[in-house]
């Protein structure tokens, strides 16, 4: 593996950087989250998640073959557009 191909692959992973009180990272570079912390801010279950990532009622992103992430401000978006009762 030459240099540019190692730096490629450090630098396309997701940092693991550490997390503010908001779930975000702290220098706020990155609003994707993994499926852990997205069931740590919904109160649903895993099979949930899996049925709405599935039927595209929540937006991802996958990685490679298995690794799939969330955008958070987009998933907030599109669980507000079925919001029923009190403002649209």
């Amino acid at each position: 593996m030459n240099i540019e191909q190692d730096d490629f692959r450090n630098s396309s992973r997701t940092p693991s950087a550490s997390l503010d009180a908001s779930g975000n990272g702290v220098s706020g570079e990155s609003n994707f989250i993994d499926q852990k912390q997205l069931l740590a801010k919904l109160p649903i279950s895993r099979r949930t998640l899996f049925n709405w990532r599935t039927s595209g009622k929540i937006p991802c992103v996958r990685l490679g073959g298995r690794r799939i992430l969330f955008h958070w401000p987009s998933v907030e978006a599109a669980l507000l557009r079925h919001q029923r009762g009190g403002q649209p």
